[in-house]
């Protein structure tokens, strides 16, 4: 049995831990001290090279994380090291981000991912934003989207991925500060209904602050059910049950719409400029206008046809990440609840936050990732992902910054963030010369707006964007 142990620790050598001691049963006792050692930060000394599974599985170069909320970008680091792919590393950013960053990420909640397969180099639209319930309420998109697109690129075990999010939420993880801005934002315990309220608040009342243990034990129940039966519990199973009971008079209605809820699997919008392509989501979302400010931003070499294209609405209730894998698999994703911390209120019975959209395109024109690669080599060039009011503009400026006029990723984004609305956020890979063959040319940065981090897992940068890979 192969196990994910969860792991702080994300650069030097690994800790080793002995994945066949949980083989046979008389070993139990064993395998459970090693684990116990690993998860306090104590060495399992072993010559042998820990198992897929296993944190310290990758030697050397693992990939690249970029991320608006920290402990996420460390679980994805971990599941990367532990040899799993981009898309691995993606879901189980993306199940830990519903539990440190649920304003903003949740199993109630929706998002829209591009994958980058590195077998034939295509790109592949993950669409899954909920959709409306008769009756009222909305079906869940996060977990038949976050599924979909494991099924297809994920190499790791479901349950191995979302044992660490459900871990955070079970036992407590303490605030970071990209969430307790969020909770800042709310101004009041009383902003949020009170059946949800006590996850998000201290003891005397208050809203939680940075440092404080937050425990959510209504979102590790839901983890748990995800995780043993799978993402279609949230459709047809236990939890679908639930959200169906929101309205008990057209229940029958409202599982019948869960049970046909299905992901987007989406064709990309392309543009070619010289000898590369980008890739942009088709409708719903803005795909085709960021595309075409592409095109004249990148032949201008100018960021204005970038900047120019219209904001939406303020909108601060997405968030988005990119993971580049060391096969050059590459996903950008940016996940939503609507508006932050989506309606602040319980779905129903299912005790969590429910989506609340912000009104006509505004959700989705707050979405946008983006890849580029040559189309002749077909490398990878860029990946990133744009949340908030800017998002369109703010991932274009990034991109035309980084790939056209050759700046660094952290230069790149430091301009935009000054550029860009206050509560829209951009994080990204830049490959100048190309992934997976040229990694240690690539620079990364997160937005100086959030407070999130961006690594190179197995790789050492330097200030100058140059690295020497870590064997």
């Amino acid at each position: 049995m192969r196990t994910l142990i969860p792991e702080t620790r994300v650069h030097g050598n690994p800790r080793a831990a002995k994945a066949n001691l949980l083989r046979r049963g008389g070993q139990t006792t064993v395998a459970r001290a090693v684990i116990a050692a690993s998860v306090l930060g104590l060495s399992a000394c072993s010559p042998e090279k820990p198992a897929q599974g296993v944190v310290g599985y990758v030697s050397g170069f693992a990939g690249f994380i970029s991320a608006e909320e920290p402990r996420a970008a460390v679980v994805g680091e971990n599941t990367l090291s532990a040899g799993g792919t981009a898309a691995d590393a993606a879901v189980a950013m993306a199940a830990t981000l519903t539990v440190t960053m649920p304003s903003r990420a949740g199993w109630m909640g929706g998002g829209v991912c591009l994958a980058r397969q590195p077998k034939d180099k295509s790109v592949q639209v993950y669409a899954f934003m909920p959709e409306a319930l008769p009756g009222g309420g909305f079906a869940p998109g996060m977990p038949r989207g976050i599924y979909a697109l494991h099924a297809a690129s994920g190499v790791l075990r479901w349950e191995q991925i979302l044992t660490s999010a459900e871990n955070i939420a079970r036992f407590g993880q303490p605030v970071s500060r990209a969430f307790a801005r969020d909770l800042q934002t709310l101004g009041s315990p009383t902003a949020l209904g009170a059946e949800v309220r006590p996850a998000f608040t201290r003891p005397d009342g208050a809203l939680l602050r940075e440092g404080d243990n937050m425990l959510q034990l209504r979102t590790a129940s839901v983890l748990t059910s995800l995780r043993i039966k799978g993402a279609g519990d949230a459709y047809s199973g236990g939890i679908a049950a639930l959200i169906a009971q929101a309205n008990p008079d057209r229940a029958e209605e409202r599982r019948a719409a869960l049970r046909a809820y299905a992901v987007k699997k989406l064709d990309p919008i392309t543009v070619d400029v010289e000898n590369e392509t980008a890739f942009f989501p088709p409708a719903p979302f803005a795909g085709a206008q960021a595309a075409a400010a592409w095109a004249s931003a990148a032949k201008a070499e100018q960021v204005g046809p970038a900047r120019a294209v219209a904001s939406a609405p303020t909108i601060e209730g997405a968030t988005g990440f990119t993971v580049v894998d060391r096969g050059g698999m590459a996903v950008s994703c940016v996940l939503t609840m609507g508006q932050l911390f989506g309606a602040g209120a319980a779905d129903g019975p299912t005790g969590m936050l429910a989506y609340s959209p912000a009104g006509g395109d505004a959700d989705t024109r707050a979405m946008m990732p983006m890849i580029v690669s040559n189309k002749y080599v077909k490398d990878l060039r860029v990946a990133a992902a744009g949340a908030g009011a800017t998002a369109i503009a703010d991932v274009l400026d990034f991109a035309v910054r980084g790939r056209v006029l050759k700046q660094n990723a952290r230069a790149a984004s430091d301009a935009v963030a000054k550029a860009g609305e206050a509560g829209s956020r951009v994080t990204g890979v830049v490959c100048p010369d190309g992934a997976p063959a040229n990694v240690a040319n690539c620079t990364l940065a997160d937005d100086p707006r959030s407070a999130g981090i961006s690594r190179a897992v197995g790789i050492d940068k330097s200030e100058s964007g140059l690295g020497a890979l870590i064997r």
